[in-house]
């Protein structure tokens, strides 16, 4: 099974360290939220023949990426937050996990 490009590309910027996530917003000019929606917008394309670890993956991914939206007692969406929320740990280790396959 292959992973659309658009998919992996946000994978692997969801699985990429806090200082790649932080230079990648500021590169961009955009705030870390940029990464979720990145990563929504790949995933609610067509995704094709994906099942089982992947699919279960991807949907961990946004179960977790939902639940931090969803969290209004914590800013998840700083520079500072890439580094420490234990949702974007979360989010890199599935990510990688993907990719690994």
């Amino acid at each position: 099974m292959t992973l659309r490009p658009a998919l992996v590309e946000a994978l692997v910027l969801v699985a990429s360290s806090p200082e790649e996530q932080v230079e990648w917003v500021r590169r961009c000019r955009v705030g870390p939220d940029e990464i979720a929606l990145m990563f929504d917008d790949a995933w609610r394309a067509p995704l094709g023949e994906l099942t089982g670890k992947d699919l279960a993956g991807l949907r961990a991914i946004d179960a977790v990426l939902d639940e931090m939206s969803a969290d209004r007692t914590v800013d998840h969406w700083s520079e500072a937050a890439l580094a420490e929320d234990a949702g974007w740990e979360r989010v890199r280790v599935l990510a990688r996990e993907i990719l690994g396959r």
